[in-house]
């Protein structure tokens, strides 16, 4: 595949995934009652709260952070850890115990944690390419590189 694509699919799949973890993180640090109250929710998940505060701010910062294209494999790391919690852990026993799911659970499981899954998707990708050319990743250590080099002979 041509280069430029790539970098131009990592670009849209970042500022995408940067878009949609932004208001989350907003809602969950500046919402009612804030982080704390955020946090406070999950050991009912069986979730330690301090992972509360790391979740909301690595959504608000790391969705930032994405958009940019700075440190995309550390914020790709933490959001993942992120989406895997509310897919698999949140997401999936609500809808399995869902009781408009019917018969069939498996679909309604799929449709509960759909949004979450999709991202865990993305943020793996982002975690296995980087953040591609048109990055501040690129930038920063491509100057970082060419400073630590070795002079050519």
């Amino acid at each position: 595949m041509n280069r430029w694509r790539t970098d131009t699919a990592i670009l849209v799949l970042r500022v995408a995934s940067g878009l949609i973890f932004i208001p989350h993180g907003v809602s969950k640090v500046f919402g009612s009652g804030g982080v704390a109250k955020f946090a406070s929710s999950l050991p009912s998940y069986g979730i330690p709260a301090a992972l509360g505060y790391v979740a909301a701010y690595s959504e608000l910062i790391g969705g930032t952070l994405l958009i940019v294209g700075l440190l995309t494999r550390l914020d790709a790391l933490l959001l993942s850890g992120t989406m895997f919690v509310a897919a698999f852990v949140i997401q999936l026993p609500d809808a399995v115990r869902d009781p408009d799911a019917g018969k069939n659970k498996v679909f309604a499981a799929i449709r509960g944690m759909e949004l979450p899954l999709s991202i865990l998707a993305s943020m793996i990708a982002l975690l296995l390419l980087g953040g591609g050319r048109f990055s501040l990743d690129a930038l920063v250590f491509r100057k970082r590189e060419a400073a630590t080099a070795p002079p050519p002979q």
